[in-house]
């Protein structure tokens, strides 16, 4: 049986692009960018005033001395600079945030430290440095810069820039066809009624919800019971799919029929289990470019075998770098009785001032089909398939539901 960073290797090797494509900045959030960028001019694109006030020249600058007001300048106002204000002796220009400095002007004073007199205006500050209150030209980036940006996600901050530089129509990562299939005679839909042995099928909702993360909101679901030319059926046709998910009937039961639908479909098993808990009789396979991830269908199961292997699969398609595990101290010690690397969830505690660090909690919960498992849960933390032991305040590895 595999540990896994051994299956985690296998599943990353079948990694591959999905192609790009061009789109509307406005429908790009959430998704991928596929292409880095270069400045389309300095920015900022000129001297700019940092706040409303007077420009300047800085060796100029007297507690005593008076200066005559030349002008006004307004942000986006040309004209201003073309109508001669220029410097010359103690002179100064009123501007407001945001403005071009005048060629010449070096320094620029906040309003609330100038006395105006008529024309004039006089300081009531001791010095006035170089480039005071003046974002300078080119300072944050210069004509042609690179801006390595491919597999980020265009989050504000991205978008932002993206506007900045005129770049409208973003090449981003093509997203996968992605077909879901639930399994089970005991699943029903969550909008129905359930009979007493049946139970609502919670694992669609949850994977659509984590790929949502990735901006893959178009997804196939469907649902097959516990029927083996049913299930062939239902499988052969999404043969289309880029990859195919399937929940519950992967295990060792006697109507646990997945694992021979996939060999009869001449699907190729690079593994079938894993030293996980919980999610332990996972599969994974593919045929020709669909990739198969055939999930045992306990609902915590569900979400941690996502986390651990489908989003770092999905990360790698779209180009997007490896999230590291973030290393935080567990509150309360932790045992295991078997060799199984264990996911379980946890909470971040807040700090104390006796503990600076926020330490992780984890929480009760009855086993990967407790529906409340991931709830109020931050992430999930490892216990390595070789520590039997956590002890109170040791530093481990936490697994953030969303990245932070």
């Amino acid at each position: 049986m595999l540990s896994v960073s051994e299956a985690q290797a296998l599943i990353l090797a079948e990694s591959r692009s999905f192609g790009t494509e061009k789109i509307s900045l406005e429908k790009s959030f959430g998704r991928v960018l596929a292409q880095d960028v270069r400045a389309d001019r300095d920015y900022p694109p000129f001297n700019r005033s940092m706040m409303d006030g007077f420009a300047i020249v800085a060796e100029q600058f007297s507690a005593q001395c008076e200066f005559h007001v030349r002008g006004t300048v307004f942000p986006g106002d040309e004209k201003s600079l073309a109508h001669g204000l220029s410097r010359g002796p103690a002179n100064a220009i009123k501007i407001m945030t945001g403005a071009p400095v005048p060629a010449g002007f070096d320094a620029v004073i906040r309003k609330e430290d100038a006395v105006t007199d008529g024309e004039n205006v006089r300081f009531t500050i001791a010095s006035a440095g170089l480039w005071q209150a003046i974002s300078r030209q080119g300072e944050d980036l210069r004509k042609d810069d690179a801006l390595p940006l491919i597999g980020r996600t265009i989050d504000n901050s991205t978008a932002s820039l993206l506007a900045s530089l005129g770049i409208v129509r973003p090449q981003v990562a093509k997203l996968p066809k992605i077909s879901i299939i639930s399994t089970g005679n005991e699943i029903i839909s969550p909008a129905k009624k359930p009979r007493p042995t049946q139970i609502r099928n919670a694992n669609t909702t949850a994977l659509c919800a984590q790929l949502a993360g990735f901006g893959i909101h178009r997804v196939t679901t469907a649902h097959a019971a516990d029927d083996r030319a049913k299930l062939r059926r239902l499988v052969s046709s999404r043969a289309h799919s880029d990859i195919l998910l399937l929940t519950g009937g992967v295990s060792a039961g006697d109507t646990d029929y997945v694992p021979e639908v996939l060999s009869e479909l001449k699907y190729h098993c690079a593994f079938h289990k894993v030293l996980i808990k919980p999610g332990k009789p996972l599969w994974f396979g593919h045929k020709g470019k669909t990739v198969v991830f055939a999930i045992p269908g306990n609902p915590f199961s569900c979400q941690v075998i996502f986390k651990v292997f489908i989003e770092p699969y999905l990360r790698a398609c779209f180009g997007m770098h490896a999230l590291p595990a973030l290393r935080l101290p567990l509150a309360e010690q932790r045992v295991k009785k078997d060799a199984l690397e264990h996911y379980f969830p946890v909470r971040i505690s807040k700090a104390t001032e006796e503990d600076e660090s926020s330490p992780l909690s984890a929480l009760p919960f009855n086993g990967s089909g407790d529906v409340r498992a991931a709830l109020y849960s931050d992430g999930i933390a490892r216990q390595a398939a070789d520590a039997a032991v956590i002890d109170a305040g040791a530093v481990t590895d936490f697994f953030p539901w969303r990245a932070l």
